[in-house]
């Protein structure tokens, strides 16, 4: 009796190339949605911590009877020390206004850590280093400077992929900043507030002209009545890329030299477009996104535009294509404008 041959079970090699390359298909079709949604989820959790850190606005606000200020008494920029800008401070302490919201956002714990009467960042720029006192004891001595290591991932947007934390090339050769040098590397943040970028030089926000003022600035008191424009019309806080190609994203813990917040229309250095969101051309350098153009422009990593807090405490989404003039408009606190925004 012959037996006829046992047929092999399995699959032929041109059955598994159809089934890889089927498979290949597959993933190329789902990849990006899969990626659309992650980047929709990371956007909602951004926005849940601006919407966090607007409550936090309000009860600060309800504390004191004002908003938190940008920052006090810097000692890295002229108006600290420019009478015509208003009462120079004798004391120079670089406070940000970041760390007076702790407490409003369950961050007790390393708020009760800050000395307020110490500095928050050594820094001294050589020019003004005659005119300012700096607060004793130091961002070092107090443990300010090791305190501004500390990570905040309320303070992080989680489509960012950044660097956290600022590296020994962003600081400045003066200072130190915070006591930098060594093992200290400030944590960053990707939320700021709405300040003018030419603070820098030249604007006390104290004796800024009233119609583009806006709600936050160095030494900044604020109230809800203040702000004439209305405050669902009025940003607060916008968001920040961790890197950018000139200058450096600011730490949350203190104020430094080229940290005093963000400008969605600012035009202070030389960027391409000359102002707006979602900026990344500086100079003649190459378009990077992800990589804003200067320190101070407002931009993110979600696609079209920023996350914001508005005065009120919301929390929206603006376009990068919004109107200039409208988001000028939304910048200041007292203009007057009719144009109320998206």
């Amino acid at each position: 009796m012959v037996r006829s041959p046992r047929r092999r079970s399995g699959f032929t090699l041109i059955e598994l190339l159809v089934v890889i390359a089927i498979v290949a298909v597959l993933v190329g079709l789902l990849l990006p949605a899969v990626q659309k949604v992650r980047g929709a989820a990371a956007k909602t959790r951004c926005q849940n911590n601006l919407k966090q850190l607007g409550v936090a606005l309000h009860n600060y606000h309800g504390t004191f009877g004002r908003f938190p200020p940008a920052g006090t008494s810097y000692s890295v920029n002229g108006s600290v020390n420019t009478a015509a800008y208003g009462t120079p401070d004798p004391v120079a302490y670089n406070h940000s206004g970041l760390m007076m919201l702790l407490p409003y956002v369950e961050q007790g714990a390393v708020a009760s850590r800050w000395n307020d009467k110490a500095a928050s960042c050594d820094a001294v720029r050589p020019v003004m280093a005659p005119h300012t006192t700096l607060a004793a004891p130091t961002a070092a001595a107090s443990g300010n400077a090791a305190l501004s290591a500390t990570r905040l991932p309320l303070l992080l947007c989680p489509s960012d992929p950044g660097d956290p934390f600022l590296a020994a090339a962003d600081l400045p050769t003066y200072g130190p900043e915070a006591s930098t040098t060594g093992t200290v590397r400030p944590a960053k943040t990707s939320y700021e507030f709405v300040v003018a970028a030419n603070e820098i030089i030249n604007k006390y926000w104290g004796s800024s002209p009233a119609g583009v003022r806006r709600m936050f600035g160095q030494n900044s008191t604020t109230r809800v009545t203040d702000v004439t424009d209305g405050s669902s019309n009025t940003l607060a806080l916008a968001e920040q890329t961790l890197e950018t190609t000139n200058g450096r994203t600011s730490a949350w813990a203190y104020r430094g030299y080229l940290a005093y917040g963000t400008d969605p229309v600012g035009a202070y250095n030389v960027t391409t477009p000359a102002r707006g969101l979602n900026v990344w051309k500086y100079s003649t350098g190459p378009n990077t996104p992800g990589r804003r153009a200067s320190w101070y422009n407002t931009a993110s990593l979600h696609p079209g535009g920023v996350n914001v807090v508005m005065g009120d405490g919301s929390v929206r989404f603006l376009s990068e294509n919004l109107d200039l003039t409208v988001l000028g408009n939304m910048c200041t606190m007292g203009g007057g404008e009719a144009a109320a925004g998206p």
